[in-house]
């Protein structure tokens, strides 16, 4: 029995350490916290999955659709010191002695702001406004943001940030419009959510095997070495117009 129990708990514990697990944890906490507001008020969707122009896919974590404009949110469920500034390519978390990059936040939530608009429209002016929530398990140590509508914070100050935002920017009938066109075109079902994953890794994959040949997978260009103040690193040869590093 004893034996059992200590197997039970190993199978958990690896559970509870998986990407897959422990993104979908933090998604729940923001859930939360958004379930608390005011539905008179906020439109709150949550894993929202949408078709891009490309034919590929993008998946929102999150989305409140407000009198003030529509709010794109982002969730990362790490721990440690978190590092990072709104034009760096790649993100720092710090345990203790070690480091791990991971891809700027800000950027990957540009790319679902853009497949947004696409579903949108521009029938009239829409604020898009980017958030990108962690847990309170890391500790924003130094992160760098200038950029308006664009904040990253923690899951505790969420709400507070939603309802900083008090100029009515969109009337009842457009935010019903903008609801409807998500719901027309959102994609349901597991074999399309199982269909977006396999497409990640294939695009990283790629991305990978083109950086390995010396291709800038932005542009097509030929990535050279360069040397920057934190040593030197493989940048795009089309440089400045193409601003891709390795």
């Amino acid at each position: 029995m004893i034996f059992i129990l200590l197997v039970l708990l190993v199978i958990g514990m690896s559970l509870l350490s998986s990407p897959t697990i422990k993104g979908r944890l933090g998604e729940f906490e923001v859930k939360k916290q958004l379930n608390k507001l005011d539905a008179e008020e906020y439109t709150v969707l949550h894993d929202v999955l949408l078709p891009t122009v490309k034919g590929k896919t993008s998946q929102l974590d999150h989305l409140v659709i407000s009198k003030a404009g529509i709010f794109v949110i982002e969730t990362k469920n790490y721990r440690g010191w978190i590092y990072g500034s709104e034009r760096s390519k790649q993100w720092t978390q710090v345990i203790y002695k070690r480091k791990e990059r991971f891809y700027n936040p800000i950027f990957q939530n540009y790319g679902h702001i853009q497949a947004l608009k696409q579903i949108v429209g521009e029938q009239f002016p829409i604020p898009y406004y980017s958030l990108v929530v962690f847990s309170e398990r890391a500790v924003l140590k130094k992160v760098e943001v200038s950029a308006l509508n664009t904040h990253v914070l923690q899951t505790e100050q969420l709400l507070k940030c939603l309802k900083g935002y008090h100029e009515e920017m969109l009337n009842p009938m457009q935010r019903k419009g903008i609801l409807y066109r998500l719901q027309a075109r959102s994609i349901e079902g597991k074999e399309a959510r199982k269909g977006h994953i396999e497409q990640i890794k294939k695009d990283q994959a790629e991305k990978k095997a083109q950086i390995k040949a010396g291709i800038c997978p932005k542009c097509g260009g030929s990535l050279v070495q360069r040397k920057g103040r934190n040593g030197s690193f493989y940048g795009c040869s089309q440089f400045p117009a193409c601003r891709f590093t390795s």
